[in-house]
């Protein structure tokens, strides 16, 4: 199939809406927002996998001062019924720091009114993420409990950045709100390679259309297999095989405290094909989510995330050369502290969060082990000083068993401590 291209998608949205009545607004208030984090950061153990290493974490065996991310997000409103959505972000970390994080437009016609019901639609087309993630839910696709996502949530912002275009649809039957959304998409081709080479990982670096994602040093298991055909560096956002993925999801909120989502993602990759270093995988999923809200300041958060991955050359019974299941979950409660009085400063919010992940190999273990399995426990507090800089306290302990860190000289088995202490100004 012939591949989904940016410029086709924003033609999309675009020509369904132009029944739509002026309402353009470039750069009103709220339309432009910049920030820059700035975390003084401790952590123990390993070396971090931005540094070639099988660490859990953003961070590993250092204390430093360290920009996290630098941003701008603006969302025009090109009609009454069509915004824009663009985040460029410079991410110093990163072999390249600067690139587009998202950039796509939104349509939301007027509700359709049938003898049936009221149907709300909304669509996209560009360049985004699939709505996976329950915890990115802050400016610029940034998590607003915790500086450090989920392995879940980490994962999409990794590997999950795609070209497509979706449709969703909301209406109501009874008291229970029902929702659709289906998606197709391009450039996702490499999903799947920092799960089966590297691992889950919990940490916040969103993937941008430049970035390049560095894989374990020394002697791994791509290297035995794949030689110089496997790059040192996964790039997230490429396209291989020309295939359309797709994601469908469902929503249904009862009239209870409660919601529910169920995606199923699926990105049918040619495994037998190689660019440029970088792979095609095969790659599916499903996921699901749960909210409970507890009270008017207690809110629990859940996602179970199940699927695998496979390239490289067939094997038979249907294995590749790397053929792997993967799977996580995580249980967050956050409790919103209130104003305490305080005007514009409040007391922000506290949350816990436990997470749970795995990989299992499937084929050619004792060339390319690539069994992961561990624990997380992390714990935040993040507070607004005033309406232009906001403060966070966050600790994240990990335990994991990774076979492949004997390459690196290294106990298989592994516990880190990562602190940070962030100061974000925004405008």
């Amino acid at each position: 199939m012939k591949k989904l291209s940016c410029a086709g998608a924003f033609a999309f949205v675009a020509a369904f809406s132009g029944n739509a009545h002026a309402g353009v607004d470039l750069f009103g208030p709220g339309t432009v927002q910049a920030w820059a984090d700035v975390r003084l950061v401790s952590a123990d153990g390993e070396s971090s996998w931005l540094d070639g290493g099988f660490g859990k974490l953003r961070y590993g065996d250092v204390s430093e001062l360290d920009l996290a991310q630098a941003a701008v997000q603006w969302t025009p409103r090109l009609t009454d019924t069509l915004t824009a959505y663009i985040v460029v972000q410079e991410v110093p970390d990163v072999e390249r720091p600067f690139g587009f994080e998202e950039a796509y437009l939104k349509w939301r016609p007027l509700p359709t009114v049938t003898p049936a019901g009221v149907y709300h639609f909304t669509f996209r087309a560009g360049q985004m993420f699939p709505p996976i993630s329950m915890e990115n839910d802050g400016v610029g696709w940034t998590p607003s409990r915790t500086l450090t996502p989920s392995a879940i949530d980490s994962w999409v912002g990794e590997e999950l950045l795609v070209e497509g275009a979706e449709a969703s649809v909301v209406t109501q039957a009874g008291d229970h709100s029902l929702g659709a959304t289906l998606g197709v998409f391009s450039k996702d081709d490499t999903a799947g390679t920092l799960l089966a080479w590297r691992g889950w990982a919990l940490q916040d670096i969103a993937s941008d259309q430049n970035t390049l994602l560095p894989l374990p040093s020394g002697p791994q298991g791509y290297t035995a297999l794949f030689g110089a055909y496997q790059s040192y560096d996964s790039r997230p956002y490429v396209e291989i095989n020309q295939r359309l993925g797709y994601y469908t999801r469902l929503d249904w909120r009862p009239p209870a405290a409660v919601a529910f989502n169920l995606e199923l993602y699926e990105n049918p990759g040619d495994p037998s094909l190689v660019r440029n270093g970088q792979w095609s995988w095969a790659t599916h999923f499903w996921n699901l989510g749960t909210q409970y809200r507890l009270s008017d300041r207690d809110v629990l958060l859940s996602q179970v995330l199940s699927g695998g991955t496979k390239t490289g050359e067939a094997l038979g019974d249907g294995y590749r050369a790397v053929d792997v299941d993967f799977s996580s979950a995580y249980l967050l409660l956050s409790h919103d502290l209130g104003s305490g009085g305080q005007g514009p400063a409040q007391n922000g919010k506290l949350t816990a969060r436990v997470d749970y992940f795995d990989v299992k190999g499937l084929s050619l273990q004792t060339i390319d082990n690539n069994t992961d399995r561990g624990y997380a426990l992390t714990v935040a507090w993040l507070r607004p000083l005033t309406a232009h800089l906001d403060f966070a306290l966050e600790g994240v302990q990990v335990w994991s068993d990774h076979p492949a860190r004997v390459t690196q000289m290294l106990d298989p088995q592994q516990a880190q401590t990562q602190l940070q202490m962030a100061f974000k100004l925004h405008l």
